[in-house]
């Protein structure tokens, strides 16, 4: 039957009497029907967590309820004398869990005085009688007292079966890391790191009970690493371990229990290791009711595990290469970091440096800038899923230089994937090109155009920077990695154990005084990224170098050591190149840098064999400092993208024929030729127009030339390129080869070869649309008075970019603004055969060049100019004309609005925009 709620209606003689009594009091009389009433509230709670609680008699229903939270409403019997009175009331509470803390009942108004429970109720939602008790009486714990006006509180409580919460967490039993390996029954499917759980299933049993196991099945869990909250001694303060936490609280009856058994599984839901029927003492638990327990089960973890033995090695290089006194100084980690090993023995993997397999194995090691010392040890050679280690790389305390494939934030598919790419940016950085002027650069900048020789300016440098502006010679900002023979650690040995690690790529030594390699390095059979840089005591490599069947980059530059202690020799480099070359790598090398030795010769006959050889850096040695100077072909078999033979002593290149041609090397790949520095006299004849493939840059600065090989016979084979570099040479005359050979040339700079003039007909080609892909031409500091008659839009109708600044020009030259296209024009400097300023012209009318946007007539003795000033020609310099008297009124606003860049000084007599001179 339903339940329904009741009025109070027991007060019949009261309510009465104070009804008379309001009905006869005076309009302004006070209403005291309420005064004498209060309320009473029902709080129902389980006796198993009542602190100190009488127990209730259960008389009928059940002797106990299953879960508190079954109760929704309370019907109450109370007695006030001879009078009872039954209540019912509905019970509420936040949600299910939390009425198994208490429930609480609506407030009942009674009038004042003193009641006595007599039995109460539970009715569940559909309101059928689930419980049914009677208070205790014994200290009146049935007695309440309604206060007039007050609110009074009276605590019930039920037999409800107690419960409480459970966490589990795993946690780990390191107790068989002793150094000696115990087995133990486990059915695990294979090894596995503890951070691999992901959920797990615990099966428990209550203690001293026939009742059946329960088990939890697939509870998510968390891994996390923290301090270990139990005393330790002072030496371990802040020893790290690791835990699993289930994310969920689990409902368990109140009592002892035990843990039978747990299977875990990994983020896939599959099996990792599986203990049934077991038991494990030391975990047993006891819930209690309306209460959270935390229970421990313990992982084992075995010694024998290969990712446990990786962290011993760790910890044995760490001991022998002086790791309690290592200081980080790179970039990659914190300032000063070191490895810590107070920490559980599966977390020593966890260091900087240190990156590991999913499967926990090191699959990276850097110890460069740690300052390593000693021998590494055999442990090194149980790192056998190793992939990268370094142990000094070329960028140790470097000077600004920055190399891709040292970039540890990029992985090692990308770095492999663009391999060529971030060795072209690396020799970008390190084999800076002669720049052009900065009007060149600016006139191919507006038209999104570029060039290694514009490479400075776009990293920010300016001009004054770049050159000397007295000579128009480049400065030396080539960067350096590292000053040879200089140590940056003190590595002295590597063990034969290094052999074991066959799935090795990237294998790097640097900068350390390490005497000797083992003939096991050829047992690397995945190297494919081998460096030995500023290693000079190694005297060259072992000859099982031979033996390496992947070798893709190889790096073997600074290694010369010092004049007190010289490093590998002539002969010892040539070997090591020869061994590669007769190796089991010879069709796999693509990157060869052995730059900054002291290389004789130029090893042509290997080169020749390495048939992928794309890449060579031999900058920086003494190739050609025997015999005639000159050296030898390797042929067509060579086939490079990019060659650097800077800084050398070479006097010139040997041919073979090939295809009527005479060639130095196959060019049909090649993309950068660099020779400048040396001791050429002539341009080599080493290229061909007729070639359907262009250059990206030629290099020839800085030698001595004087002309071109073959030209005074007409037999000059030309060149296709985009930029050509001769710049800081002895070319007296603009060469006529060069259009006479139909060479196409984009960029062209022969700045600082003293030229006074211009050879016939040096624009004029036999196929005029060769001559049109001259688009910038770079002529400063030269002697040059005048331009050829051919120097005219019909041979050279796309210039984008002239600058004959530093010439002897006493009027100004017009014939460059015959092409509509000139963006940028520089006519800075001119001075007579006795230094003094001879340009003193203005160009009336330049207003009139629709396609300018930049002129540079700075440092002329440039007067009066009764002009146009064109607001498009927004880059003009007219500074260091210390006569001049400029109107800058047409311009003047764009100025101010920031559009406009007028290169000036303020001594200078500026009218007509004061803002110029404040």
């Amino acid at each position: 039957m339903k339940l329904f709620n009741f009025k109070t209606i027991f007060a019949f003689a009261a309510g009465c009497a104070a009804l008379c009594s309001a009905a006869c009091s005076d309009d302004d009389g006070i209403d005291n029907r309420e005064r004498d009433y209060g309320y009473i509230q029902f709080k129902i709670y389980k006796e198993a967590s009542y602190p100190g609680a009488p127990a209730s008699q259960s008389r009928a229903v059940v002797d106990e309820l299953d879960y508190l939270h079954a109760a929704r409403k309370l019907s109450v019997e109370l007695r006030s004398g001879n009078t009872s009175i039954v209540q019912t009331m509905v019970l509420s509470a936040a949600d299910n869990q939390s009425a198994e803390f208490g429930l609480r009942s609506d407030k009942l108004q009674l009038l004042a005085g003193e009641y006595q429970i007599v039995s109460f109720s539970l009715y569940d939602v559909d309101d059928e009688e689930i419980y049914r008790g009677t208070p205790d009486h014994s200290n009146n714990n049935n007695i309440v007292n309604i206060v007039a006006g007050g609110l009074t509180v009276h605590d019930l409580t039920a037999n409800v079966a107690p419960r409480g919460k459970v966490r589990f967490n795993l946690i780990k039993d390191i107790s068989q890391l002793t150094g000696e390996w115990k087995s133990r029954a486990s059915s695990r499917t294979r090894e596995y790191t503890f951070d691999e759980i992901a959920y797990f299933d615990v099966t428990v049993h209550k203690v001293n009970s026939d009742e059946q196991e329960i088990t939890f099945t697939y509870l998510e869990s968390t891994f996390s690493i923290h301090f270990d909250e139990e005393d330790r001694e002072s030496d371990d303060f802040g020893y790290q371990t690791s835990s699993i936490t289930c994310d969920s609280l689990l409902s368990l009856p109140a009592a002892t229990y035990e843990i039978t058994g747990f299977v875990t599984y990994d983020s896939n839901k599959l099996v990792l290791e599986s203990h049934t029927g077991e038991e494990f003492p030391d975990s047993n638990f006891t819930v209690a009711d309306n209460e959270t327990v935390d229970a421990e089960v313990p992982v084992t973890l075995y010694e024998a595990d290969e990712y446990i033995q990786d962290g011993y090695a760790l910890k044995a290089i760490w001991e022998a290469l002086d790791g309690e006194n290592w200081y980080y100084g790179g970039q990659t980690y914190a300032k000063g970091c070191n490895w810590d090993f107070n920490k559980s023995p599966d977390l020593w993997t966890t260091q900087p440096g240190v990156e590991v397999h999913s499967n926990g194995r090191v699959a990276k090691l850097v110890l460069s800038e740690f300052g390593i010392s000693g021998d590494m040890p055999a442990a090194l050679g149980q790192l056998t899923e190793l992939v990268e280690l370094y142990l000094g790389t070329h960028n140790d305390m470097n000077t600004g230089t920055y190399d891709p494939m040292l970039d540890q934030s990029k992985s090692l598919e990308e770095r492999n994937r663009n391999r060529m790419e971030y060795n072209r940016q690396y020799l970008a950085a390190t084999h800076i090109q002669p720049q052009m002027s900065y009007p060149c650069a600016l006139a191919l900048k507006e038209h999104s155009l570029t060039s290694p020789a514009m490479y400075l300016y776009e990293q920010g440098y300016t001009e004054d920077q770049i050159f000397d502006r007295k000579t128009g010679k480049q400065l030396e900002i080539q960067p350096k990695d590292v000053i040879a023979g200089r140590f940056c650690n003190n590595l002295t040995g590597l063990p034969d154990e290094i052999g074991n690690l066959t799935k090795l790529e990237y294998l790097y030594i640097a900068n350390s005084p390490i005497a000797e390699l083992p003939s096991t390095i050829g047992k690397l059979e995945s190297c494919t990224l081998f460096e030995v840089y500023n290693c000079p005591n190694l005297h060259g490599l072992p000859d099982e170098v031979k033996e390496m069947p992947a070798l893709i980059q190889v790096n073997l530059s600074c290694n010369k050591g010092t004049a007190e202690n010289p490093g590998w020799s002539n002969e010892e480099m040539l070997q090591t190149i020869h061994n590669l070359a007769e190796g089991s790598s010879q069709g796999v090398i693509q990157m060869l840098y052995a730059r900054d030795n002291l290389l004789e010769e130029f090893p042509s006959a290997d080169l020749a064999k390495m048939g992928r050889l794309g890449l060579l850096d031999l900058a920086n040695n003494k190739i050609g400092s025997t015999g005639d100077g000159y050296i030898d072909a390797p042929g067509n078999n060579f086939r490079p993208v990019d060659l650097y033979l800077d800084n050398n002593l070479i006097k010139g290149f040997r041919t073979v024929d090939h295809n009527s041609r005479r060639i130095f090397c196959n060019t049909d790949d090649l993309d950068t030729f660099s020779a400048s520095y040396n001791q050429l006299t002539k341009v080599p004849d080493i290229f061909s127009s007729t070639s359907a493939y262009f250059l990206s840059s030629a290099n020839f600065a800085y030698n001595q030339i004087d002309g071109f090989e073959n030209a005074d016979d007409g037999t000059y084979q030309g060149i296709n390129v985009t930029t050509f570099t001769l710049s800081g040479n002895r070319i007296e005359k603009y060469p006529a080869c060069l259009a006479k050979s139909n060479s196409q040339i984009s960029y062209i700079l022969l700045a600082g070869n003293g030229m006074t003039g211009f050879e016939e007909e040096c624009f004029t080609s036999p196929k005029p649309t060769h001559m049109a892909n001259l688009i910038s031409i770079d002529l400063t500091y030269n002697s040059l008075t005048k331009f050829p008659k051919d120097f005219h839009a019909g041979s050279l109708p796309y210039l984008y970019g002239v600058d004959v600044s530093y010439n002897s020009f006493s009027s100004f030259p017009w014939e460059a603004t015959d092409a509509l296209t000139l963006t940028v024009y520089a006519v800075r400097g001119q001075r007579d055969a006795n230094g003094n300023r001879c340009l003193k012209e203005w160009p009336t009318g330049i207003y009139k060049h629709t396609g300018l946007r930049g002129l540079f007539v700075g440092s002329n003795d440039l007067r009066k100019i009764d002009d146009t000033i064109s607001y498009l020609i927004y880059n003009l310099d007219i500074s260091d004309n210390p006569n001049i008297t400029f109107d800058a009124s047409d311009i003047c606003y764009y100025w101010q609005a920031g559009a406009y860049n007028l290169i000036y000084d303020k001594t200078q007599n500026i009218i007509n925009c004061p803002e110029m001179l404040e």
